[in-house]
């Protein structure tokens, strides 16, 4: 590879990198599903629920859907406002809401998007 196509590949990357990331930012959920410690009750990083796309406890660890317009927990504290169980089928849910919690509203997420059936 030359010098000038790794430059291009490399550009090219960074920018189709910030596209996901901005697209992923401007995602417009009904809920923010936090991964919660099933024995603690708390809100761990939400990669410790990766590939669990639902409700339920898997590995000890599970989503905890919180709704727009409601204070979701920061990484560490207890959750409360939510619920275990998946939102309506006419629903949509995302990952990677902010790790220091904060008042779910449009945006504001950097996971990944689910919708719950439909």
């Amino acid at each position: 590879m030359t010098r000038k196509s790794a430059v291009v590949t490399v550009g090219a990357v960074a920018l189709a990198s910030l596209g996901l990331y901005a697209a992923a930012e401007d995602d417009d959920h009904d809920y923010a599903g936090v991964c919660v410690d099933e024995a603690t009750q708390r809100r761990v990083a939400d990669d410790q629920c990766d590939g669990n796309h639902g409700s339920g406890f898997h590995g000890g660890r599970g989503w905890y859907f919180v709704p727009r317009g409601t204070a979701a927990p920061a990484v560490g504290a207890p959750v409360s406002g939510g619920s275990f169980t998946a939102p309506p089928r006419s629903q949509s849910w995302g990952t990677g809401f902010r790790s220091e919690g904060g008042v779910v509203t449009r945006g504001g997420f950097s996971g990944h998007g689910f919708s719950v059936g439909g």
